[in-house]
């Protein structure tokens, strides 16, 4: 799996951190990740964080530039440092794993909402 984040917002540029990452997931360039194992499910961060004050609407454009069937790809924002706690690793199942996201097979993951945690009910973006 590969995911490219080519995101921008007027002079906000975000890339991967080195340090914010599970160790399986390699930087191929700031924008650039690559999960070099296929089993679990684990976070790259991108930064710098988004900060919400005094900002009604962001937009950003983001491609994924490659990710097969047979793997799964979850966007989506999260409580750093929750998953910095949890050494990067994504626990889909219960709640406090630190993530609002929605995933490749539509599925829709919730930090703390378990009506909307672990469920598909979203858009497929494969």
């Amino acid at each position: 799996m590969i995911a490219d984040s080519n995101i921008t917002e007027s002079k906000l540029q975000l890339s991967f951190s080195e340090h914010e990452k599970h160790p399986n997931i390699q930087i191929l360039s700031p924008t650039i990740i690559k999960s070099t194992s296929t089993s679990g499910y684990k976070f790259a961060i991108l930064n710098p964080a988004l900060n919400s004050k005094g900002i009604k609407k962001r937009v950003f454009a983001f491609k994924i530039k490659e990710v097969s069937s047979n793997n799964w790809i979850a966007l989506g924002i999260c409580h750093a440092k929750i998953i910095i706690e949890k050494a990067f690793n994504f626990t889909f199942s219960t709640l406090g794993h630190g993530a609002y996201m929605i995933s490749s097979n539509g599925g829709t993951w919730s930090h703390h909402d378990s009506a909307a945690n672990n469920l598909v009910k979203s858009f497929n973006f494969i």
